[in-house]
């Protein structure tokens, strides 16, 4: 069972709904939920999600195909709202475990807590399924692939990937930031294709940031090796560039978009100047401050404190409004590990001195005019 919060799994959150979690499970979880709103919030959308399947907990074939033929007709109701009227085909002829998980993630798409598309692509005489999981703000999520691949995807990503690898090659497709752990197959190779790049893999551990709307696309090696290729505008990759373990490699595709304090920082782990559309290596650097974010950990090293609200707005689901210029360019360094926002900010606040105000999930920073 994956784990969707520190310390926390679906199982435990589900066992503690029915009643049957040990006293270890029941505490963990309940202290889990008095940490945030936002927590409670969840669990009580989990809540729904399993009351509409409850029915399934003493099933056999003929129960589940009763339901998977229920869950069908509730998204030819509601597919025109969910995904805009695109069509949608759904996975048949899965054997019937399968199909129970499927009407339990479908269920939990229909209530809201995640969003996973499931469409058949035809190649050839065969047919490919793809899984498009789009993980909201302030939630982060994880899986494993059918080839044994672990993915940690973070807050306001999705991640396209087939159910099952029968090609020559596996590849997966990432909007926004996620962290591989890829299971060695020299026979296979592995392919992250996001805007601008593709990312060729063997057997290793990365993290991938690709946000479209940030301009930059980061890919950061903690071990083993990648190559990565620039694509041009009909697709088509180029020359391979070869990283190295503790380093990185950017691809700035719209400088327009950086803030001046945040290409300061990439000049100085550069050494060299940027040039929009090329790929450049880093020099050695600590990985820390780009992988922390997979166990609920902001890690900050000479940070702005503009890039670290946008890292706060994305963990949180919250809107920040900063009123003034010279505290976006504050910088700091330190580790703040997974706790309510707000503890987040007092604890900023102990370096550089600012003040704000919280209202329903919006935040308003000022700073504190010296006497």
């Amino acid at each position: 069972m994956r784990q969707i919060f520190e310390h926390i799994t679906l199982e435990d959150i589900l066992q503690f709904i029915e009643g049957d979690a040990d006293p270890e499970i029941s505490v963990r979880v309940q202290s889990w939920l008095d940490a945030d709103n936002a927590n409670q919030a969840y669990l009580r959308k989990i809540k729904e999600a399993w009351g509409s399947i409850s029915n399934l907990k003493d099933f056999d074939q003929s129960t589940v195909d009763a339901d998977w033929a229920n869950v069908l007709a509730k998204i030819n109701e509601k597919k025109a709202q969910t995904i805009k009227g695109k069509k949608v085909n759904l996975l048949h002829g899965y054997n019937v475990w399968l199909r129970v998980a499927v009407v339990f993630i479908l269920a939990v798409f229909l209530s809201g807590i995640l969003y996973i598309l499931n469409r058949h692509f035809s190649i050839g005489s065969g047919e490919i399924a793809y899984n498009e999981i789009v993980v909201p703000k302030g939630q982060r999520s994880q899986l494993v692939l059918s080839d044994g691949t672990k993915i940690w995807i973070n807050a306001g990503s999705k991640l396209k990937f087939p159910l099952r690898f029968n090609g020559k090659i596996r590849e997966v497709w990432l909007q926004g930031e996620a962290y591989f752990e890829v299971a060695k197959n020299p026979s296979k190779p592995f392919f992250v294709r996001t805007h601008d790049l593709n990312i060729k893999v063997w057997g290793t551990e990365f993290n991938v940031k690709s946000y479209e709307d940030e301009g930059i696309t980061e890919t950061t090696l903690v071990k083993g090796l990648v190559s990565i290729q620039k694509k041009d505008a009909k697709g088509v990759a180029a020359k391979e560039v070869f990283l190295k373990p503790n380093h990185k490699a950017i691809y700035v595709n719209d400088e327009s978009v950086l803030h001046p304090s945040e290409k300061k920082k990439l000049r100085q782990q550069l050494s060299e100047p940027i040039y929009s559309q090329e790929i450049q290596l880093s020099e050695p650097i600590k990985t820390d401050p780009d992988v922390s974010w997979i166990d609920g950990k902001l890690v900050f090293e000479n940070e702005t404190f503009e890039n670290i609200m946008q890292k706060i707005e994305r963990k949180y689901d919250v809107r920040i409004v900063l009123l003034n210029e010279q505290l976006k360019n504050a910088r700091f360094t330190g580790v703040l590990k997974n706790i309510p926002v707000e503890q987040t900010l007092r604890a900023l606040q102990l370096t550089t001195p600012f003040s704000y105000s919280i209202k329903d999930n919006e935040i308003i920073i000022k700073a504190i005019r010296a006497n």
